[in-house]
C-alpha cells in the first residue's frame, strides 16, 4: 500500500513537471533537454510524409501535449452530431488488458467489458451509437470500420498517422515549453502547421460542466486538478487511467463520490454511491458546417 502511495506521489511530482512546473522541477528540466532534442530529431524524420486513401473520409481529433487537451469528449460531440453519417470511432484503446482489433460497441451494442476495451473507448461506446473499435494497427481498425458500414471514422488520436484525413488538432498551451521528456509536448508548437483545423477551446468549441453535490472527487484522469474549476469539495487524485483496486476505495464506501464518466467506467463494479460529472462539448456552428463540407464532399466521391 505504502508503495502505491509513493508511485502516485513520482507520478503527480512527473506530470507537474510536465505541465506547471515549479522552480524546484527546472534542475531536471535542464538536464534531460539534451534528450528532447534527440527527441525531436527523431520525430521529424519519422513524421508521414506521404498519406495513404483507405477509401473512407477520417476525420482525425488529435493534439500536440501528452493528453488531457479533450479529445474524447469531443469526439463524442462529433460522433454524436454526424450520427446520420454513421460514425466509427477507431482508437488505440490505451491501458486495456487485450491486444489486436476488436469490437468495442457495433451502433450502441456493447460487446465487451472496460478490461477490454479501456476506459475512453467504453466511454465513447456508452455516449453514443457509433461503432466504436481498439486497435493498436490505426488502419486495420479504419478498414474493420469500412467493412462493417461506416460512413466515416473519427480516428482518436491520429495527428501523426500517415492517412488522408481532416487532421483535427485541439490546442493546449502549458507552461513547460519544452517536448518530452523534458517538457509536456509530443510535438513542438512549430507542428502545428501540418493541421487542417487548430481549434482552441473557448474559441471553437466550449465544455459545459455540471458538477453534482457529494461528499469526495475521486478521479484519475490527466491535469484533474481542472475539475476543481467546477467542483468545490475534498478530492483524491490517482494518476491518468488508473486501474482503481478495492484497497483505493475503501475510505470512499460510506461516501456519495462525484467522479467523471472516464473513471466510472471503472468504478461502477464497486458497491459505491457514485455521481457522474455531466460533460458536454459545444462545437462552433462555423467548425460543424466544414467537417460536414468535407464528409458530404468525400461521399459524392465516394
Amino acid at each position: 500500500m505504502e508503495n502505491g502511495k509513493w508511485k502516485i506521489r513520482l507520478h503527480n511530482f512527473f506530470e507537474e513537471m510536465l505541465f506547471y512546473p515549479k522552480w524546484y522541477h527546472w534542475p531536471l528540466i535542464i538536464l534531460l533537454l539534451p534528450f528532447s532534442l534527440i527527441y525531436m530529431t527523431v520525430i521529424h524524420f519519422k513524421f508521414p510524409r506521404k498519406f495513404e486513401d483507405l477509401g473512407i473520409p477520417i476525420v482525425s481529433v488529435g493534439n500536440i501535449i501528452i493528453g488531457g487537451s479533450g479529445k474524447t469528449p469531443f469526439s463524442i460531440a462529433l460522433a454524436n452530431k454526424f450520427e446520420k453519417y454513421k460514425p466509427a470511432v477507431v482508437m488505440r484503446g490505451y491501458g486495456r488488458k487485450s491486444s489486436g482489433c476488436l469490437i468495442v460497441s457495433e451502433w450502441g451494442d456493447i460487446k465487451t467489458d472496460v478490461e477490454t476495451s479501456g476506459d475512453e473507448a467504453m466511454e465513447i461506446a456508452l455516449k453514443t451509437n457509433a461503432l466504436v473499435i481498439v486497435s493498436e494497427n490505426r488502419k486495420a481498425g479504419i478498414l474493420k470500420a469500412k467493412e462493417m458500414g461506416a460512413g466515416f471514422v473519427i480516428l482518436d488520436d491520429g495527428f501523426d498517422k500517415p492517412f488522408k484525413k481532416l487532421n483535427i488538432v485541439l490546442d493546449v498551451k502549458i507552461k513547460n515549453p519544452f517536448c518530452i521528456p523534458a517538457g509536456g509536448y509530443r510535438y513542438p508548437r512549430l507542428a502545428l502547421r501540418f493541421a487542417d483545423m487548430v481549434l482552441k477551446e473557448g474559441r471553437d468549441f466550449q465544455r459545459i460542466v455540471n458538477c453534482p453535490e457529494g461528499d469526495i472527487l475521486v478521479s484519475a484522469i490527466s491535469k484533474p486538478e481542472r475539475l476543481l474549476k467546477y467542483c468545490d469539495m475534498p478530492y483524491k487524485f490517482f494518476p491518468d487511467h488508473y486501474v482503481f483496486k478495492k484497497e483505493d476505495i475503501l475510505e470512499f464506501e460510506n461516501k456519495t463520490v462525484v467522479t467523471t464518466m472516464k473513471d466510472y467506467v471503472k468504478l461502477s463494479k464497486f458497491n459505491l454511491n457514485l455521481k457522474v460529472i455531466e460533460l458536454n462539448v459545444n462545437i462552433n456552428g462555423n467548425i460543424l458546417k466544414q467537417i460536414e463540407q468535407y464528409l458530404v464532399k468525400l461521399h459524392k466521391k465516394g
